[in-house]
């Protein structure tokens, strides 16, 4: 891994040396679990005119939270012993000030991504994408770009972090 503090004269490492040393750590950390499957992007809906009124007019830190352990649980519930492995970053979309999700999973290529589309979408949050991933595709990069920027949310399963 690029060595990312220096003690000396050298100059600290770039943001795009970060991004690159987090982004080939990540797809090592996902080979040593048997790869990644999946890269999903979890974006929430903007609120309706009744919900606005009601006071609640962006989606949250809290409830975007519950709702990404509520997609990764039903992952888990439809794999069937939640024999699974994920790490996901949250971003601010800034544009329209609230949170979303990106994500790689292993251990679902059994699985019908579309069927998570659905799900997330029928539970009323939004969009989601979820794609098989290439690692040719750079989205170990993309992920890892909200690491070095904003608040540098990552979260592991718990199967990962041992």
């Amino acid at each position: 891994m690029v060595a990312l503090l220096s003690n000396d004269t050298t100059p600290a490492a770039s943001r795009q040396d970060l991004k690159t040393a987090w982004g080939n750590w990540l797809d090592q950390v996902g080979d040593r679990k048997g790869g990644w499957d999946w890269f999903t992007t979890l974006t929430f809906r903007d609120r309706t005119p009744a919900e606005a009124a009601t006071g609640w007019t962006k989606v949250g830190w809290k409830y975007s939270e519950t709702a990404c352990n509520a997609f990764l649980g039903h992952v888990g519930d439809l794999k069937g012993l939640n024999d699974l492995w994920w790490v996901r970053c949250r971003e601010t979309q800034a544009w329209r000030g609230v949170p979303h999700w990106h994500a790689f999973v292993g251990g679902v290529q059994d699985l019908r991504r579309m069927d998570l589309v659905d799900w997330w979408h029928d539970q009323g949050y939004g969009f989601a994408r979820v794609l098989p991933y290439d690692r040719h595709l750079g989205a170990r990069f993309y992920l890892c770009k909200y690491l070095t920027k904003e608040l540098g949310d990552i979260r592991f399963s718990d199967n990962l972090r041992a």
